[in-house]
């Protein structure tokens, strides 16, 4: 099932609420995608997404999501459902804040998933709900297909060496970033991912150009989930007790497997 959380009606609910309360309609509709909270992000003029196998922080500014929240499990990259391509908007968005397909074209960019497909395929409906374009960011292909493509394939793997991950991805734009298209759908500067193993207690971060980059580059941009949130703003674990901080501070190759 898919909701849609327009920002207005959020920011009014949340004059309702405590003080205390954790504010993300993540939390309260489709929590099984985030390990100790949904991100907290900073901006406003947005819409938070449930879908079935992944949730969404939507932006209508750049009309790319800020992040996507997965847990990708054996069962979610073993299904039998392959991809079929079926790129579309997305319903649940309001038609004036919606990506088009004529947005990307004749464009030198990919449609980039953030929640990628090889994630959803249970069954065809959930393959089939990865590819609304409010799932997309326009890429440059050669990282869409290469180092971006390797990132996806190790997280897969260590999910396969039973790694329980817990997965966000997301957007950075500079000021003054390109646009495509009619609607003007943003053109992401950066690109990244937090992974956190809920089991080790462990977590990586890549914070990556959209830049055509060569694959065996990939463990230059392993960055501390800390790193990320700095450039971002966004809080990526707000339940987190203070006493378990420091797996946001560190990282080490050594802990994820390939990368050494």
């Amino acid at each position: 099932m898919t909701y849609g959380y327009p920002m207005k009606k959020l920011l009014f609910a949340l004059l309702l609420l405590p003080v205390l309360a954790f504010a993300n309609p993540i939390d309260d509709k489709c929590p099984q995608f985030v390990l100790r909270g949904a991100p907290v992000s900073q901006l406003t003029n947005t819409q938070y997404i449930c879908k079935t196998n992944y949730a969404m922080h939507y932006r209508y500014d750049t009309k790319t999501p800020e992040y996507v929240v997965e847990h990708v499990t054996k069962e979610a990259i073993t299904g039998p459902a392959k991809r079929k391509d079926d790129f579309r908007p997305d319903p649940a968005i309001p038609a004036q804040h919606q990506s088009l397909l004529s947005d990307y074209a004749g464009f030198p960019y990919d449609r980039g998933h953030l929640a990628p497909g090889a994630n959803n395929t249970q069954n065809d409906i959930i393959m089939s709900e990865s590819f609304f374009l409010s799932n997309m960011m326009p890429q440059v292909p050669n990282n869409n297909r290469g180092i971006w493509k390797q990132l996806e394939t190790y997280i897969r793997n260590w999910v396969m060496e039973g790694k329980d991950i817990y997965l966000v991805t997301g957007t950075i734009y500079a000021p003054n970033y390109p646009t495509i298209g009619a609607r003007k759908v943003g053109v992401p500067t950066e690109i990244w991912k937090v992974i956190v193993d809920r089991q080790k207690g462990k977590a990586i971060g890549f914070l990556i150009p959209n830049a055509a980059l060569p694959v065996a580059d990939l463990p230059k941009y392993a960055v501390s989930v800390e790193h990320i949130e700095k450039a971002t703003g966004i809080n990526f674990m707000p339940q987190l007790p203070a006493q378990l901080a420091g797996v946001e501070k560190t990282v080490n190759l050594a802990d994820w497997s390939g990368l050494q």
